[in-house]
């Protein structure tokens, strides 16, 4: 919790800003030599027009092998290389559950290049599921770059957050009035509305880190938009989703609350 409650100290950003690109062109370095995808919100915005894209302050890369910090200094070595030559900062950081790249431009603004640790044992846990997402992972071209990066499939980027909701509203059933209103359809407005609410509560959440019930609620309602928004905007192989989705227990049962969600962040579906 604590990493996460950092990045909060980091300037959000979306693709249309240059250091995000440049963070993603630095990343492509490793597209064709190592086996890994981009997940959540850069993934999300991967997929989305510039209307639609929630800032977000990290670059997540899943890696499909075992990782830990040795493996990850060596890994990240042409990740670092690129940037430095590029005039930013570069440290690194061990973390409970990632590894990460503190990256710093001139101006002083931050962004972080993070990869999920895994031991061996825990590798060997996910790595069907891993692979899996591998395969589907798709090839995105770094926009106005001749880089390339491959990022989750829709699929696989919706069911970890509508995942983590379900085990958030279980938690903490008042999340539940943060849910937008049933009766709003997906329109330019509706993002407008949900992206305004995003930020809002950021800053709140910026202004008291160590207000965790804040924080809760920032995640829950950023992952129920992108789950919304990718849903609509990329659409969804149903066949697939079903597959990704059998890898979550929490999506599995009769659980009312996964059925209130699904309900308002994937109505085209029938669940």
């Amino acid at each position: 919790m604590k990493g996460e409650v950092r990045k909060l100290k980091v300037n959000p950003l979306t693709l249309d800003d240059g250091f995000t690109r440049d963070g993603l062109e630095a990343v492509s370095q490793l597209t064709g030599k190592e086996p890994y995808y981009i997940v959540g919100g850069v993934a999300t915005q991967s997929y989305l027009p510039t209307s639609c894209r929630r800032p977000t302050s990290d670059i997540d890369l899943s890696i499909v092998r075992p990782l830990n910090y040795e493996d990850f200094k060596s890994l990240s070595k042409p990740i670092s290389e690129y940037l430095l030559d590029n005039g930013y900062s570069v440290e690194t950081k061990k973390g409970s559950r990632a590894f990460s790249l503190n990256v710093r431009n001139r101006g002083g603004e931050g962004l972080l290049i993070e990869m999920s640790r895994r031991n061996k044992q825990s590798f060997e846990k996910s790595k069907g599921k891993l692979e899996r997402e591998l395969i589907h992972s798709k090839r995105k071209i770094v926009e106005d770059r001749k880089a390339t990066y491959s990022v989750a499939a829709p699929e696989d980027i919706i069911v970890p957050k509508l995942a983590r909701s379900v085990n958030a509203l279980l938690k903490n059933s008042e999340l539940m009035y943060n849910l937008p209103n049933p009766a709003e359809t997906f329109t330019p407005e509706y993002i407008v509305k949900r992206l305004n609410l995003i930020q809002n509560l950021r800053e709140k959440a910026m202004d008291n880190p160590l207000n965790l019930i804040l924080f809760d609620q920032l995640k829950f309602i950023s992952d129920i938009f992108d789950i919304r928004v990718l849903s609509e905007v990329a659409g969804i192989n149903v066949k697939y989703f079903e597959a990704s989705k059998r890898d979550w227990n929490a999506l599995s049962g009769n659980i009312p609350e996964l059925d209130i969600l699904f309900n308002l962040t994937l109505p085209k579906l029938n669940h």
